[in-house]
C-alpha cells in the first residue's frame, strides 16, 4: 500500500452506521471498503431465530463472527460449532459454512478480509426505516437490478463473489 492509499483512522457508532433490512436481518455497516481502502469490512447484524445463512463458500475472503448477544450454531464443513455471547468464529476463505440462530435473536459483528461482500448485502437489501428487525411484509429489491448490481460489485471487489450451495448438511 502506498501512502496515497493509506487508510485513515475513523470512528462510527452502531447508532450512526448505515442500516439495511433484508433476509429478515438488520445490517449496520460499521466499516466498508471505502473506509478501509479495501482491507476489511465490519457489519453489526441483528438476526432472528432460525436459519440465517445457507451453505456457501467465500472463495477470496476470510470471514469472522463475534457474538455480542445470543446463541448460534455454525456449520463449518458440516461440523457444528456452538457459539454464545463472547464467542469468536473464524471461517477461512474457501471453507463451506452456514449458520443458524438458536436464541430469540443474535447480535453479532461480522467481518470480511478483504472487503467487498458488504456491497452485495447493500445491493440485495433496502435502507432500514428503523434500527429494528425488518417487518415480515417488507418488499425485496427488484431481482434483475440486484443481479446487475452484484455483477458490477464482483468486478470491482472480487472477494465479494460467493458460491451458494444446497441445504444444511450438518
Amino acid at each position: 500500500m502506498n501512502l496515497q492509499n493509506k487508510s485513515q483512522a475513523f470512528e462510527v457508532n452502531s447508532t450512526e452506521g448505515r442500516v439495511y433490512w433484508g433476509m429478515g436481518i438488520l445490517w449496520t455497516m460499521l466499516a466498508t471498503a471505502e473506509d478501509t481502502n479495501g482491507a476489511y469490512s465490519c457489519i453489526e447484524e441483528l438476526i432472528p431465530q432460525g436459519p440465517a445463512a445457507p451453505p456457501h463458500i467465500h472463495e477470496a475472503a476470510d470471514e469472522t463472527f463475534y457474538i455480542l448477544e445470543g446463541e448460534a450454531t455454525f456449520f463449518v464443513e458440516d461440523q457444528p460449532i456452538k457459539a454464545t455471547a463472547g464467542s469468536f468464529v473464524s471461517i477461512p476463505r474457501g471453507t463451506k459454512h452456514a449458520f443458524q440462530i438458536d436464541s430469540e435473536t443474535v447480535r453479532l459483528l461480522n467481518t470480511y478480509v478483504p472487503a467487498g461482500f458488504e456491497y452485495m448485502i447493500m445491493a440485495t437489501t433496502v435502507p432500514a426505516e428503523a434500527r429494528t428487525l425488518p417487518p415480515a411484509s417488507m418488499p425485496l429489491p427488484e431481482r434483475e437490478q440486484s443481479n446487475r448490481t452484484m455483477e458490477q460489485i464482483i468486478q470491482k471487489y472480487p472477494a465479494a463473489k460467493t458460491n451458494f450451495l444446497r441445504g444444511y448438511e450438518g
